[in-house]
């Protein structure tokens, strides 16, 4: 048998297993898993769609490393020094990137602090965020460039500082730019910002934060570049594919504690087994007694007599027969799951500490009893 087919083989339902074991196991109610264990074709639909989820986060935050790859001038590979220039350049967006993100967070601090002045810090922070790029690709390439035009005409060397000072910087910017409209708004909308607060400490440690994963981002189109040719093949795409496959989720995951609760809803959500719209449901009185419903926030009605009755609210889970209905109050409590404060997880176990609270009166249904409703 081959051994890494058979290991692949084993990547949909381990990995379905996670997924489905994560999500009812922040509801406490992850004993409902073992229902699910004789459906055909469960762990492949679940692990088709995580791949799905999986791929669009990689579209929108590994963009600005696509773009990074073809930044490095291709008109360059002919110059005797071409690998060193490479490295430059790699470095040189590596360091950009965060400095241009404490321009950024600079710009925020002083505009909340001086509003009288805001058209002026904006001007000037911009000015700052844009001429940094530019310095810093300078600083970098200087020498190198001087190398490379020793042995160059003058109409040559004229071209080659143009191309290194002034294009490979300008993409380099593009790339921030996408990094700015795609990462930064994405990481700032899971981070708690009322919890979190507006601190210069706490805006330090965003900046870090966001620094770190910019340049993140960055180091798979780093490595493309700096990777000669030849040994590029599709042997090594392969290997490259898998270890930052990997490696990213997992680093991710470390300073972003929220990235798999995340991933593992939108899952849920883009597979539809979760439902989070408020909705009615009708059950039968003789499956579930409906003094489990007793509670205001269920907004019980009788339908038919006392033979079944209808609640509101919201279908968290829903697989073949096996179902999961919670009161409406448990989204507050979910949505903080998804969302984290830097360096705080205190924060994380209270949060999940307050679902669990929460889902405490969340009904489990293993005989598919439970109608919804037209509305």
């Amino acid at each position: 048998m081959n051994k890494p087919a058979w290991l692949i083989s084993l990547m949909p339902p381990l990995m379905s297993v996670v997924i489905i074991r994560t999500y009812l196991g922040a509801f406490d109610n992850a004993s409902l898993f073992t229902e699910n264990l004789s459906v055909s074709g469960l762990f492949n639909f679940v692990f088709i769609f995580m791949m799905l989820t999986l791929a669009a986060f990689a579209v929108i935050f590994f963009l600005p490393s696509v773009i990074f790859s073809i930044s490095v001038p291709i008109r360059a590979s002919s110059l005797p020094n071409y690998r060193d220039i490479k490295g430059r350049i790699t470095l040189s967006a590596l360091v950009a990137v965060p400095v241009t993100v404490f321009c950024f967070f600079g710009w925020a601090f002083m505009s909340d602090r001086y509003p009288e002045h805001e058209t002026l810090i904006d001007r000037a922070c911009l000015l700052a965020g844009i001429m940094s790029v530019f310095l810093i690709n300078y600083l970098f390439l200087r020498k190198a460039v001087r190398t490379a035009q020793q042995y160059q005409p003058a109409r040559i060397r004229i071209r080659t500082a143009l191309t290194l000072y002034t294009g490979s910087p300008a993409l380099l910017l593009l790339v921030i730019i996408l990094f700015f409209i795609f990462g930064l708004p994405t990481i700032i909308g899971w981070i708690d910002q009322k919890v979190a607060g507006e601190s210069i400490t706490m805006m330090l440690k965003v900046s870090v934060l966001i620094s770190g994963l910019g340049m993140l981002l960055l180091f798979p189109g780093a490595v493309y570049v700096n990777t000669e040719p030849a040994v590029r093949n599709s042997v090594w795409f392969m290997r490259f594919g898998a270890i930052t496959v990997v490696l990213w989720p997992l680093l991710t995951g470390m300073y972003v504690p929220s990235f798999y609760v995340v991933l593992v809803d939108k899952t849920m959500a883009f597979a539809g087994i979760s439902d989070w719209t408020a909705r009615r449901f009708q059950i039968d009185n003789a499956d579930i007694q409906a003094s489990h419903f007793s509670s205001k926030e269920w907004h019980r009605a009788w339908t038919v007599g006392e033979k079944s009755f209808s609640v509101k609210g919201i279908m968290v889970y829903s697989l073949n027969n096996v179902k999961l209905l919670c009161p409406g109050s448990v989204r507050e409590p979910y949505r903080n799951m998804l969302r984290f404060v830097p360096w705080d997880r205190s924060y994380d176990k209270e949060k999940a500490v307050e679902l669990k609270k929460a889902s405490a009166r969340c009904q489990p249904f293993t005989q598919g009893r439970v109608i919804r409703l037209s509305e």
